[in-house]
């Protein structure tokens, strides 16, 4: 069967670890091309990872008949302009999350993907671990009873002079978008996108949201108290909670093992990835694109467009906005 064929468009630091598990998978897929509005950095990331073509535009890539598909990985505003880009020029995209920076924009680049009848999926890599494949099964299975809450946390410290677009409000910067978006998600896997009430709470500093708290009432009665943050430290853990029973996720992100609870006794699963953990998102793009699907069932566009809407919602709640809203 012939390998997928990606390109990369946006050679930053998360581009680097999709590039790694690319290289780890070379019996299904084959990097062979990146993609940079500055050709220098596509060629300098082009030899750290054997990459045979470089492009100095998005578009130069976008009419390559090298490329099948392309891993966006720009910063967060950028993410509906350069997809579309491929989308338009027939290429299959897999977006770095957030899918987009507000819900209005993820609708019209999955209408784009449909009008051009191609794959888009948001790298929700989380999704595909095998620990939560698994963690979700034994959920179905009601071995934990009918699940009523979750707590999730997914927060870090760092300073503008680390990182500093993620301190900028015109590059969407916050931790809502940056980190927010994987306890949304991984709250949406375990208890569905169907809400009743959203509450939040957030510090904002220089225009991003430094450390946000978010409570949601879901339609199935559960309860989900989640937070983000660019200043705070905690533990990027996860506990699911059941009338039987819990289970406790260590970093639940990048889970690789759980931990199922009934009253004093514990048994911890052992779930590990085959890489770095961008290994099994790849496969399923590979999967969904050699099968002619335009969606991945398990991770599906309306998934990514309801936590959207949520962020939006959260957004307008703490005061938040960015230039791409108005546009």
């Amino acid at each position: 069967m012939n390998k997928i064929r990606f390109g990369i468009a946006g050679p930053g630091n998360i581009a680097r670890k999709f590039a790694a598990a690319a290289k780890n998978l070379s019996g299904e897929v084959e990097l062979v091309g990146v993609a940079s509005r500055s050709l220098e950095k596509a060629e300098s990331f082009a030899a750290t990872y054997g990459i045979p073509h470089t492009f100095g535009s998005y578009e130069e890539m976008a009419a390559s008949p090298l490329v099948d598909c392309v891993y966006v990985a720009t910063p967060h505003p950028f993410h509906r302009p350069v997809a579309e880009i491929f989308l338009r020029a027939g290429k299959h995209v897999i977006c770095e999350k957030p899918l987009c920076v507000n819900a209005r924009e993820a609708e019209e680049l999955a209408a784009c993907a449909r009008e051009h009848g191609v794959f888009l999926m948001e790298a929700m890599w989380t999704t595909f671990l095998p620990a939560i494949r698994e963690l979700l099964a034994t959920i179905e299975r009601g071995e934990i009873g009918d699940v009523l809450g979750l707590t999730a946390d997914f927060c870090y410290a760092m300073t503008p002079q680390e990182e500093h677009k993620i301190f900028r409000n015109d590059m969407a910067g916050g931790g809502l978008l940056d980190v927010g978006v994987y306890t949304l998600h991984f709250a949406a896997m375990v208890l569905g996108f169907a809400i009743d009430s959203l509450s939040a709470e957030a510090r904002i500093v220089n225009g991003v949201d430094a450390h946000t708290q978010v409570s949601i009432l879901y339609t199935r009665g559960a309860i989900a108290s989640l937070s983000s943050a660019i200043t705070v430290r905690k533990p990027a853990d996860a506990v699911i909670y059941g009338s039987n029973g819990y289970i406790r996720i260590p970093t639940f992100y990048s889970a690789s093992r759980f931990t199922v609870v009934h009253g004093t006794q514990e048994t911890t699963f052992e779930h590990p990835y085959l890489g770095n953990g961008f290994e099994e998102e790849i496969l399923e793009v590979v999967r969904c694109v050699r099968e002619g699907r335009t969606e991945s069932e398990l991770h599906p566009l309306s998934l990514s467009i309801a936590v959207l809407e949520q962020m939006d919602e959260i957004r307008d709640i703490i005061g938040l906005s960015y230039p791409m809203d108005e546009e």
